[in-house]
C-alpha cells in the first residue's frame, strides 16, 4: 500500500469519527422563545416559537435534520417560513418532549394547532 492510500484512509477515518461522536452529542432546548439545537453544549440551530405551525411524531419527506443517531425518536416540527419547513430532531423522551414544546409555543404565541 502507498503511504498516500494510508493518509487518505487516516483522514477518512478521522471524519466518521469526529461526526458520529458530534451526533453523540446533539442535545434540544426549549426556552421562553425558541427550540434550540446543542452540539457540543454550543447552540448552533434556534427555531422561533413563534415561526413553529406543527409539532409531530409523523415524518416528513423533505426536511432539515439534527437528529441524533436515535432515528427512530424522531419528531417533526413544522415551522411557517423557510426553504424546508419542516424540521426532525430525536430526542431522548420523543413523546414528552412533544408535548412541553406544544405547550411552550402556545404560551408563547397564544393558540396552537399541535
Amino acid at each position: 500500500m502507498s503511504s498516500l492510500f494510508i493518509i487518505k484512509a487516516m483522514l477518512v477515518s478521522a471524519v466518521v469519527l469526529l461526526f458520529l461522536a458530534a451526533a453523540g452529542t446533539i442535545a434540544y432546548r426549549i426556552t421562553e422563545t425558541a427550540l434550540e439545537v446543542l452540539i457540543v453544549g454550543r447552540v448552533v440551530r434556534r427555531i422561533p416559537l413563534a415561526d413553529i405551525e406543527e409539532v409531530h411524531r409523523r415524518g416528513a419527506l423533505f426536511h432539515e435534520n439534527w437528529s441524533s443517531l436515535k432515528f427512530w425518536n424522531s419528531v417533526t416540527i413544522r415551522r411557517r417560513s423557510g426553504w424546508l419547513r419542516n424540521f426532525v430532531i430525536s430526542p431522548d423522551d420523543p413523546d414528552h418532549f412533544v408535548v412541553r414544546l406544544q405547550e411552550a409555543v402556545a404560551r408563547c404565541t397564544g393558540s396552537f394547532s399541535g
